[in-house]
């Protein structure tokens, strides 16, 4: 694993004059309801709690469903032991500017942590997470839930059928509820937009 400061100058590298917020509105700006899709961001701190807590499988295969610029994706890939971090976003813009930040990181840094990402993966999916096969995921985060709670159970549902038994899940704001997913606590962690609460499960 990186050294903590080392990673964390790498990320801001990345990310250091990146607004997220204008992208999104940017990437927003032709959609008929701009509110069913929210957009949050995590600090780097905020994360390290969460996967601590989430305590998922090491060199296990990630998936942050609604990925916007990547952030969390990147800093599963530099401050984690996953063996694959996958974007999940549906908006072009937002995916646009993650592939463009991972296409600097592999210019400009991947050689220096070359021992870090040997054998490990960043993959970055511009299409509806409706769509994805979650079958080989390890863990899932979720930062905005679906505003429509509907979807929301519909996605309970596609998670019943698809993940596999000991998957870990994060969700943000709202919780699964399903009997099939083992409740493991809350907590609240401090994000860019304020205080919320994470909800950690396993299938």
């Amino acid at each position: 694993m990186l050294n903590h400061d080392f990673a964390l100058k790498l990320f801001d590298y990345l990310y250091g004059q990146v607004d997220g917020y204008t992208v999104s509105h940017d990437a927003r700006r032709d959609l008929v309801d701009k509110n069913d899709l929210l957009y949050g961001e995590l600090p780097v701190e905020t994360w390290l709690q969460i996967v601590e807590r989430a305590d998922p499988k090491k060199d296990g295969v990630f998936v942050d469903a609604g990925s916007g610029t990547g952030r969390i994706v990147m800093m599963a890939h530099l401050f984690g032991e996953f063996k694959k971090a996958i974007g999940i976003e549906l908006l072009a813009g937002l995916h646009n500017k993650a592939c463009e930040i991972e296409e600097i990181f592999a210019r400009d840094l991947r050689s220096q942590i070359s021992d870090h990402v040997a054998n490990r993966e960043v993959e970055f999916l511009c299409k509806n997470i409706m769509d994805h096969d979650f079958h080989d995921v390890d863990f899932v985060f979720m930062n905005h839930p679906f505003k429509d709670r509907e979807a929301f159970d519909f996605l309970e549902q596609k998670f019943l059928r698809e993940l596999k038994k000991g998957t870990k899940i994060v969700t943000i704001i709202r919780a699964l509820k399903h009997p099939a997913f083992k409740q493991l606590g809350s907590q609240k962690y401090n994000f860019s937009w304020g205080e919320s609460t994470a909800y950690f499960h396993e299938v």
